[in-house]
């Protein structure tokens, strides 16, 4: 190595360690992750379903998109009963375009109503997407809690939560 690039990697190395050094001789190091949803009021998680459920209407199978479990988190003095989620994802058809023309998004949505039943609050959902295949994200729209208050998005995708990329298979 060259004595300029010896002497720049010491610089890159040493001078950082020696900034995080106190006067008094004890390092400090202090990492800060910012929280993962600031203006979610739920804790929501979301994992894909695995394997695939049709129906049949006049005996033709009509095949469902995917499914997703989700599970919200609340606190003891906050609970959430219903919840109104968007779905965002693609329809899973094969689509060729050139590399160099920009298009037109084809992603789609899938509106749903959350609800807990009885008195009991929301804490996991199934729902399964009618015309999604590829499910990229889902967005909290509205959430009712338990003492009657309402919590509404302000700003598009202000509350979004990307499913799990893992599939448990039974």
């Amino acid at each position: 190595m060259r004595p300029s690039m010896i002497l720049s990697l010491f610089l890159f190395v040493v001078l950082p360690l020696a900034a995080q050094r106190s006067p008094s001789g004890a390092t400090k190091s202090q990492f800060r992750l910012p929280p993962d949803h600031m203006a979610c009021p739920v804790d929501l998680r979301v994992d894909r379903r695995a394997g695939l459920i049709s129906r049949e209407v006049d005996g033709k199978p009509i095949p469902t998109g995917q499914g997703l479990d989700l599970h919200f988190a609340s606190t003891p003095e906050r609970k959430a009963f219903s919840a109104d989620i968007t779905v965002h994802g693609t329809a899973g058809k094969v689509i060729a375009q050139p590399l160099t023309i920009a298009s037109a998004n084809p992603a789609i949505t899938e509106d749903f109503h959350l609800s807990s039943s009885g008195s009991q609050p929301l804490t996991e959902k199934v729902i399964w997407t009618e015309k999604i295949r590829g499910i990229t994200w889902i967005e909290v729209k509205r959430v009712v809690f338990s003492d009657g208050s309402t919590w509404q998005r302000t700003i598009p995708s202000e509350c979004r939560v990307e499913p799990s990329l893992f599939v448990l298979v039974k």
